[in-house]
Order: C-alpha cells, then sequence, then structure tokens
C-alpha cells in the first residue's frame, strides 16, 4: 500500500512504564501495516513543524498504537495528548520484511517496540531484554504468552543486555537474530557476536527524519555499500551491513 496521510483521533494516552502508549482511532493504515513498516506522527500545526518517527507497538481493524519515550520538545508535547485529540499521521512507511517463526530478539529499552511488533509474525523464540530500572521492563508477559522465553536485566541490577548475551551465546547458533536498541548497545554486541551469528543478525536503525519518504535526506546511515536511507530502504538492514564509526 501507498503510504496515506490522515488525521486520527486519539483514543487512549496512558503510561506503559517509563513510555506513552497512545492509541489512535484508524481504520486503514495498520490495516494495511506488514513487518517494518512504521509511521510518522505529529501535532497539527506548525509547531513543531516536523513529524516524528514512530514503530507500530499493536493494533487490530479499528485502532493502533504506539510506544513514545519523551527525547525532546516534541515527543514531550505528543506524551501530552489527550482523548480526542488529532494527531497527523503518515504510513504505513519503511521497507517490510519477512520474520522467522522462531529467532532471537534482542532489545535495549524503548527497543522493544519494534520487536514486539516483529512478534505479531512469530510463534515463539528467545527475547534478551535490557532496561535501567526493574520497572522499567514492560510487555514481558505478553512475550511470554505468545510463545517466548524472556530473559532480563537491569542497569539497576549491574547489568546490560550484552551481559545476557555473553553468559548465552550458543543459544544464538544457527538462529537469526534481530536487534533493537542504541547505537553503543548495537556496536557491543556487534563485538560479542562470531562471524557466523552476525550472517543471521538484523538490526533496527534509529536515525532523526524529516518527511520518511527518502525526500529530505535526514535519516541516512552509513554502510559498507554507501549512505542508504532508513525511512525507505529500512528500518531494518543486516547487521553486518552497518557501519558505527
Amino acid at each position: 500500500m501507498e503510504p496515506t496521510f490522515r488525521i486520527l483521533p486519539v483514543l487512549e494516552n496512558k503510561k506503559l512504564g517509563p513510555y506513552n502508549k497512545i492509541t489512535m482511532k484508524d481504520v486503514q493504515i495498520y490495516a494495511h501495516a506488514e513487518c517494518g513498516n512504521f509511521v510518522m506522527i505529529g501535532l497539527q500545526g506548525f509547531d513543531p513543524y516536523l513529524s516524528r518517527p514512530f514503530s507500530f507497538l499493536e493494533g487490530n481493524r479499528t485502532s493502533f498504537s504506539i510506544l513514545l519515550k519523551v527525547k525532546g520538545r516534541g515527543t514531550e508535547l505528543l506524551s501530552k495528548v489527550k482523548k480526542g485529540d488529532k494527531l497527523k499521521v503518515l504510513g504505513p512507511l519503511g521497507k517490510i520484511f519477512c520474520p522467522p517463526k522462531e529467532g532471537i530478539l534482542i532489545a535495549g529499552g524503548i527497543g522493544i517496540a519494534p520487536v514486539y511488533y516483529q512478534s505479531r509474525w512469530m510463534k515463539g523464540g528467545v527475547l534478551f531484554y535490557g532496561a535501567k530500572r526493574k520497572k522499567d521492563l514492560i510487555l514481558t508477559r505478553e512475550f511470554k504468552d505468545k510463545g517466548f522465553t524472556v530473559r532480563t536485566i537491569t542497569e539497576e541490577d549491574g547489568g546490560l543486555v550484552t551481559d545476557l548475551l555473553k553468559e548465552y551465546t550458543d543459544e544464538l547458533d544457527g538462529k537469526q537474530i534481530f536487534v533493537c536498541g542504541t547505537k553503543g548497545m548495537i556496536k557491543s554486541i556487534k563485538g560479542i557476536l562470531n562471524k557466523e551469528q552476525i550472517e543471521k543478525a538484523y538490526v533496527y536503525v534509529e536515525e532523526r527524519m524529516g518527511c520518511g519518504l527518502g525526500g529530505c535526506k535526514s535519516c541516512a546511515v552509513k554502510t559498507f555499500e554507501g549512505y542508504k536511507l532508513v525511512c525507505t530502504e529500512g528500518p531494518i538492514f543486516p547487521l553486518k551491513e552497518v557501519k558505527f564509526d
């Protein structure tokens, strides 16, 4: 489906751990969304002018939700929307892909959102999930209900998700691996995986975006094949392809 622009009403804005789960009424965009798709969301008006990119979190035939972390003025204003407010939404965007029925998901912080959306197409696997505090860990029960083994760790307890991977490295052999988190986390994971594991690993790349359609080029990411746009050629790339220098 070609991306469409819609003005959608907010059905709910509630706290989910340290994040905001915002649900919008929708009967078209999410119905045509597939794994790998995302949306651009903004406030009506011109302040702030640019929309922000968000992964789908979940949805149904009448609504969909995104997970928001306040990072700046734009996301702070979005975090304050109320039921009945209307948002500008463009989507579905991005390059779709077909995930395996089972695999390894690795998430840090709000990186849990796209891998949770991906799990919609999976029957199980293992989730490695790191956060700052225990109360920041979300959706773990839902992952277990989907058939995933869930392994968590927090900075509060003195550990990082990379520490979990070092402990269970052999478990990754022969499996497709999907990672979403900070660039530092992804770079560290790339240093932990062996050559065979890297060949089967993919990463969700997060970059600032202005349009989501490839026009502004603001989301260009450096790869070993040259620069690529996250909005049209991603957001997911083979881990071996992305450069983190």
